[in-house]
């Protein structure tokens, strides 16, 4: 099963807390399908690779989108929409306590993980990636 990670990578970017949440995804058996968030940011041309493209329909065709809701992210927002749109699973990881979103805070068919430090994003996805649907 495909879990498409979903992290800020221009404005606001936390590459270790991404790669926490990555850790836990794999360890909970599923294959990232957005390995592009875990590298260095793309700086290639605007012809090389349609970044709205992949990413709208790697989320629309993930098994489950986990999105790090943390700090504002126009593109986060856009993938957990177009997941949403397609019926997709969505956990939001945030920062306990720190404002988020209405639209987020009101949108149903979501489940959240809060934490106060990043290895505890860790322990709330391993936790809740293992309730569901489980890999094959």
């Amino acid at each position: 099963m495909k879990a498409y990670l979903s992290v800020p990578m221009i404005a606001n970017r936390a590459l270790e807390r991404a790669q926490l949440m990555a850790k836990a995804i794999r360890e909970s058996g599923y294959e990232i399908s957005s390995p592009w968030v875990l590298g260095p940011i793309e700086h290639q041309g605007p012809s090389a690779v349609n970044v709205f493209r992949r990413d709208t329909e790697g989320a629309e065709r993930c098994d489950v989108l986990v999105a790090d809701v943390t700090e504002p992210s126009i593109g986060v927002g856009m993938e957990i929409m177009a997941a949403y749109k397609a019926g997709r699973r969505i956990i939001l990881v945030g920062k306990r306590g720190k404002v988020t979103s209405r639209m987020l805070a009101h949108m149903d068919r979501k489940e959240t993980v809060e934490y106060d430090r990043d290895e505890e994003a860790y322990e709330g996805l391993r936790r809740i990636l293992g309730r569901g649907e489980k890999p094959i």
